[in-house]
C-alpha cells in the first residue's frame, strides 16, 4: 500500500509538471482587440475598418481598400490583493500581428471582399494555466491572458445593394491539449514514465454587420464561445494491485458567447463618439477542473451569471493631408460574472447532493475570485502617407483597470475575518503598421 501511495503521488506530480500552466480566456476578451479599440474603451463594432475588425466585427473588413500589415507589442501588470496581501498573477506580455488584403476580383466582386487576420501570441507561451481546485482562491476571469489566439475574417461590402451596408464572418482558433502519461514499475523497483501530448485546435465562429446612415454608424457582432480543454490520462502499470485510471480534465481557456451592439456618431469629420453594450453568456462556463476518476466527486457548479458591459469610446483627428494625428480615450464597465466566494452544495460522482452521516446536506468552499472592473483607456495614432503612396501608421494605447473592492461570503482557509479582494491592472502597447494601395 505504501508503494501504491507513493506511485499515485508521483503520477500526480509528474502530470501537473508536464501540463503547461494555463489562463482562463483570451487576451482580447480581457483587454480588447487592436490598439485603436483598446484605446477607445473596447469599442469598435461599428467603426473598425482594418484587421482589428477581425475581432471587433468582421463586417468592418468590407470597408478596407488598402493592403496593410501591422506588428505590435503589448504588456500588462496585475496588482491584485486578497486581504491586503499581493495575489500572484503572471504579467501579460504578447506580440500582435495583423494583416488585411482586399481580394482583387473584377466585375460584380470588385471592391467587395476583404480578408484579414490577427494573431495574439504571448511571449514564450502557447497555452498556460494553473489547474486549481475550486476551494483555493483563484482569479478565474482575469487569469485568461496566457494563450495564443488566431483570428481570421472575411468582410463583404454590400454598398451597391444597400448603401452603407457591410457583413462579415470570422473564426477564432486556440489550442486544446490531449495526451496520456503512463507510469510503469519495472524490475528492480524502478519507476519509468512515458508522456505523449498533442496540441489540437479549437474553433469559434463569429458574424457581424455594419450600417452607415448619414453621420451615424451602427454595428452588431456575435462571437460563439471558445473553449480550450485539457484531457490528460494517467495509467499505472506493473503494480501488484490495480489502480484506477486518473484523468486530469480542465477548461483552462474560455471565452463566452458574446453579442456586441454599438452605435457611433460623427458630429464632424474629425470627431467620433461610440457607445456599445456587450452581452456575455458566462452562465455556460463549466468551471476550471473536472473529475479525476469515474467514481470521484463532481466539482461544484461555479454558478456564473451572464453580464452586460457598457462601453464608451472617443476619437479626435488633428492635422490632415499627408500627415494626420489622432487622440483617443474611452471607458468600459466590466461586470463580474462570478458570485462572491461561498459554500456551495457538495456533489457526488453523479452530480447529486452529498449528505452527511446525520442526513444534512454537505457543502464545499468555492473561491473563484472576480470583481467589477472600471477601465479607463487613452491612446493616440499617427499616420503619414509618403509621396509614393506608402502609408506608415503608429498606434499607442494604455489602460488602467480599477478592480473594485469586494467582500466575500466566506474567509480564507484558517482565517475568520471576511475575505476582501481588489486591486489594479495596468496595460499598454504599441502597433507599427504599413499600408499600400487603395484610395488616397
Amino acid at each position: 500500500m505504501r508503494a501504491s501511495s507513493l506511485l499515485v503521488g508521483l503520477c500526480t506530480a509528474v502530470a501537473l509538471l508536464s501540463t503547461p500552466t494555463v489562463g482562463r480566456a483570451s487576451p482580447p476578451d480581457v483587454f480588447g482587440g487592436g490598439a485603436r479599440s483598446q484605446a477607445m474603451g473596447l469599442t469598435g463594432a461599428s467603426f473598425s475598418d482594418n484587421y482589428e475588425a477581425v475581432w471587433n466585427n468582421p463586417a468592418g473588413l468590407g470597408r478596407a481598400r488598402s493592403t496593410a500589415l501591422g506588428l505590435g507589442v503589448q504588456g500588462g501588470v496585475f496588482r491584485l490583493t486578497l486581504n491586503g496581501e499581493r495575489s500572484a498573477l503572471d504579467p501579460y506580455q504578447a506580440t500582435t500581428i495583423g494583416f488585411q488584403l482586399p481580394l482583387p476580383f473584377g466585375g460584380p466582386l470588385e471592391d467587395v471582399l476583404t480578408m484579414g487576420t490577427m494573431i495574439i501570441a504571448p511571449l514564450q507561451t502557447v497555452l498556460q494555466t494553473d489547474i486549481i481546485y475550486p476551494e483555493i482562491p483563484q482569479w478565474s476571469v482575469l487569469s485568461r491572458t496566457q494563450s495564443v489566439h488566431l483570428h481570421l475574417g472575411l468582410g463583404i461590402n454590400l454598398d451597391r445593394l444597400v448603401p452603407g451596408l457591410r457583413i462579415g464572418a470570422g473564426v477564432a482558433a486556440t489550442a486544446n491539449i490531449d495526451g496520456r502519461l503512463t507510469v510503469k514499475l519495472e524490475p528492480g523497483d524502478q519507476f519509468v514514465s512515458e508522456t505523449e501530448t498533442q496540441l489540437l485546435t479549437a474553433f469559434s465562429p463569429g458574424v457581424g454587420a455594419q450600417l452607415d446612415v448619414g453621420d451615424f454608424q451602427f454595428g452588431l457582432a456575435w462571437r460563439s464561445e471558445l473553449i480550450s480543454e485539457i484531457d490528460l490520462g494517467i495509467n499505472v502499470e506493473g503494480l501488484p494491485i490495480a489502480l484506477p485510471r486518473i484523468t486530469i480534465t480542465a477548461v483552462p481557456q474560455y471565452d463566452p458567447h458574446t453579442i456586441s451592439l454599438e452605435g457611433a456618431w460623427r458630429p464632424n469629420r474629425r470627431m467620433l463618439i461610440a457607445l456599445q453594450l456587450a452581452y456575455r453568456r458566462w452562465s455556460q462556463w463549466p468551471g476550471v477542473v473536472g473529475k479525476t476518476t469515474s467514481s470521484s466527486n463532481t466539482p461544484p457548479d461555479p454558478d456564473f451569471s451572464d453580464t452586460i458591459s457598457p462601453r464608451l469610446g472617443f476619437e479626435y483627428r488633428v492635422g490632415g493631408g499627408a500627415t494626420e494625428g489622432t487622440i483617443r480615450a474611452g471607458y468600459s464597465f466590466e461586470m463580474t460574472p462570478a458570485p462572491a466566494s461561498r459554500l456551495a452544495p457538495a456533489l457526488d460522482s453523479e452530480g447529486n447532493q452529498r449528505m452527511g452521516d446525520d442526513g444534512s446536506p454537505l457543502t464545499t468552499p468555492v473561491r473563484y475570485i472576480d470583481n467589477h472592473r472600471h477601465i479607463l483607456s487613452v491612446g493616440g495614432g499617427f499616420r503619414h502617407r509618403t509621396a509614393v503612396g506608402l502609408g506608415i501608421n503608429l498606434d499607442l494605447f494604455g489602460q488602467l483597470h480599477r478592480v473594485a473592492t469586494r467582500e466575500h461570503d466566506i474567509p480564507l482557509e484558517g482565517e475568520t475575518d471576511p475575505l476582501i479582494s481588489g486591486g489594479w491592472i495596468l496595460v499598454g502597447g504599441a502597433t507599427l503598421g504599413v499600408e499600400w494601395g487603395g484610395e488616397e
